[in-house]
């Protein structure tokens, strides 16, 4: 995101918080907030062959608008007021299947802070759908945003990468329940496997019982997935090398640069050998080679994913939590949280330490 897309967001963060404080409606909403965001991701209001407010009807299950390029449907946007939490299920199902009967499988439902993305195509109803969400009014991932831009819907990038996260999270969950029960071939596969690298096998039994207490992650990056065609007489390209500096400006967020090595310090004072493993979009903490935490650098805090389900967690663990086992992020784990402060590390430190547990040492 260029910076003077973001330094315009910006200036609708600073009316945020003035209109935070008022009622103002729903048409003030669309008007002062999220016609401006979405003209800042180069959308034209004005051009009917871009965005058009969808007729009301009756029953008032329609959107209220829908963007299109060349004639072709992108996604539909759903409009609240700025207080609205945006919770309703019967609402978020009656848009979806609006969308279904549309084939237009994107729905953005937003109050002008929060925007919800939903692919109708996922499983399950409402809620169930939802594909990933960021606020405005706090830190966002600037991936996530430009997808609803102009340029990236040309590519079909939004929708991309829902059907990404579509495939890999249901191939995910069938590889884990294959796990559960692994046919004789599988079993007979791994031992030959097995052979090949330690010279021996191992009992089925064994076999059985290790595939039962893996719980698989998606390590991909799902923006660079369409890589564009070159000459093949073109010399590769040596992969950009990442450093941990990256996730932070360049160091330039010098305030949660020094969150994150307070945070790596106590990790370490809390007797985890580990390897920091820095990526595009996240920090990996690796010990022997395996992934037991990720951290996504952002201007006001850290975003951390933990290798665990919320089934592992004691309720009262689950509390300042979020499962994102079915929302697109980035990072290895089923459980994020976000981190703004000295009170947050302590707070999500043991819960680190049970994520190394079940990554590394069971």
């Amino acid at each position: 995101m260029t910076d003077s897309i973001a330094d315009r967001i910006d200036d609708l963060r600073s009316k945020i918080d003035k209109f935070g404080q008022k009622s103002i409606n729903e048409a003030q909403t669309k008007e002062w907030l999220i016609k401006p965001f979405f003209e800042t991701l180069g959308w034209d209001f004005s051009n009917p062959d871009e965005v058009v407010p969808e007729d009301d009807d009756s029953a008032g299950k329609r959107p209220d608008y829908g963007f299109y390029l060349n004639g072709n449907t992108k996604f539909f946007v759903e409009a609240k007021a700025i207080n609205n939490s945006l919770d309703d299920n019967r609402m978020i199902a009656e848009k979806l299947n609006y969308c279904l009967n549309a084939q237009v499988p994107i729905l953005i439902i937003t109050n002008g802070i929060l925007y919800r993305i939903y692919y109708a195509e996922l499983r399950g109803g409402g809620k169930d759908k939802l594909l990933q969400e960021f606020s405005i009014g706090s830190d966002y991932d600037d991936d996530i945003v430009n997808l609803l831009s102009k340029d990236a819907s040309k590519n079909d990038r939004l929708l991309e990468y829902a059907r990404n996260i579509y495939i890999l999270t249901n191939i995910k969950k069938a590889v884990e329940n294959i796990f559960q029960s692994p046919p004789r071939r599988i079993v007979e596969t791994i031992n030959d496997k097995l052979k090949e690298i330690m010279g021996h096998k191992f009992g089925a039994d064994e076999i059985e019982d290790a595939l039962k207490r893996f719980a698989l992650s998606i390590d991909i990056d799902i923006f660079d997935s369409s890589l564009p065609s070159r000459d093949i007489s073109e010399p590769e390209s040596e992969p950009p090398k990442w450093t941990v500096e990256h996730q932070f400006k360049n160091g330039s967020w010098q305030s949660t640069f020094e969150l994150y090595k307070r945070l790596t310090k106590r990790v370490k004072e809390s007797g985890i050998n580990f390897e920091e493993n820095p990526t595009k979009f996240y920090i990996g903490l690796l010990s022997s080679g395996k992934n037991f935490c990720s951290i996504h650098g952002q201007k006001a805090g850290l975003k951390i994913w933990l290798y665990m389900k919320l089934l592992d967690l004691a309720e009262q663990e689950t509390l300042r939590i979020r499962d994102v086992s079915n929302i697109g992020h980035w990072g290895l784990g089923d459980i994020e949280f976000h981190c703004t402060n000295e009170s947050d590390i302590e707070w999500i430190l043991p819960l680190i330490k049970k994520s190394y547990q079940k990554a590394v040492l069971q």
